[in-house]
This record gives C-alpha cells, sequence and structure tokens, in this order.
C-alpha cells in the first residue's frame, strides 16, 4: 500500500469531475495476485479508520488509471481508496437483503450481525455479488468471479469478522 498526497492525476475523468470531486488523497492497493485478498482486509480496515477520524473514503476499482499507477510503481495494481474531505458523508447504496446473500442451517444472531455488516460493505459497482453460508457452526464465504473477486473476499471477511466476532472458514470464487 502506497499513500499519495496531493495528486488527482491518477484518478479518471469520471472520477475526479464526477464521482470523486475534489478528491486529491488516495492509497494505491498494489502487490502481487497472491496479495489480493489481504489487500482487501487492510483496506477495509483503512476506511472504516479513515472515517472514525472525521474523513470520507471510498473503495475505487474501475474510475483510476491503472496503467499510470502501474508504470508509476512497477507493480500490479488492484484498486485504490480515495480519502479526505467530502462534499457530503455520501449515499446509501442499494442493497440486497440478508436472505438474498446468506443461506444459514440455524437462527444465529453472530452470524446476522456478521453479513449485515457485509452488505454495508464496498463491493464491485455495489452488487453484492457474494453469498455466505453456516452449516454445522462453519461459516463459507462465496463470492462471484470478477477482476476484484480477490479483494472482495478481503473487505467483506473483515466486515464480517468485525461484525461476528468469528473468523470465516472457507473462501470461494465461484
Amino acid at each position: 500500500m502506497k499513500v499519495v498526497f496531493d495528486d488527482n492525476s491518477s484518478l479518471s475523468l469520471l472520477g475526479k469531475f464526477i464521482l470523486s470531486q475534489n478528491a486529491q488523497n488516495f492509497i494505491v492497493l498494489a502487490g502481487s495476485d497472491s496479495q489480493q485478498e489481504g489487500l482487501g482486509y487492510c483496506a477495509a480496515n483503512l476506511m472504516l479508520f479513515l472515517q472514525s477520524i472525521g474523513l470520507n473514503s471510498w473503495f475505487v476499482g474501475g474510475t483510476y488509471n491503472r496503467k499510470r499507477l502501474e508504470s508509476k510503481y512497477h507493480e500490479n495494481v488492484y484498486g485504490v481508496v480515495v480519502f479526505g474531505y467530502g462534499i457530503d458523508d455520501g449515499k446509501n447504496h442499494k442493497s440486497k437483503s440478508f436472505t438474498q446473500v446468506s443461506q444459514s442451517d440455524n437462527e444465529n444472531n453472530w452470524f446476522k450481525q456478521g453479513v449485515e455488516a457485509a452488505l454495508k460493505a464496498p463491493t464491485v459497482l455495489n452488487k453484492q455479488n457474494f453469498k455466505f453460508y453456516l452449516t454445522d457452526g462453519v461459516v463459507k464465504l462465496e463470492v462471484k468471479e470478477s477482476p476484484y473477486a480477490k479483494l472482495e473476499l478481503g473487505i467483506l471477511s473483515y466486515f464480517f469478522e468485525l461484525a461476528s466476532g468469528m473468523k470465516i472458514d472457507n473462501y470461494y470464487i465461484k
């Protein structure tokens, strides 16, 4: 991860002028393919930390200049986290229901809390293409295949584990 201050040159025109107006600071999520899940997990932690100290944050998976950042940092770049003082506190994104993204063999409060937290996590285009399963006390997370699936595994794991206090036992990309 690399923090960049006072530079919007790596955001696309859509990112600069519509989605992230006046955004000048961001964290580059770069590394090897095997590091993507960890980058997502750490990015989720950073986004919540930034919010807790009064800054706004936004996970950007598509509206940044990947080629420019990769040539600058000589590593694969999987996304950026934009942060700063926003014009407003953002907007709630449309969300699927608990039953649409989970399946459980019993009613369990910690599982429900974890899934509901994951529903608030940033995902690619906020499509929430994931599903949590709880069977015999074992939690599994399935994420739909996409260029951001491994990052999403990390982000969703962080939100679930923070809210539920439980670890996810198995991960799948389908």
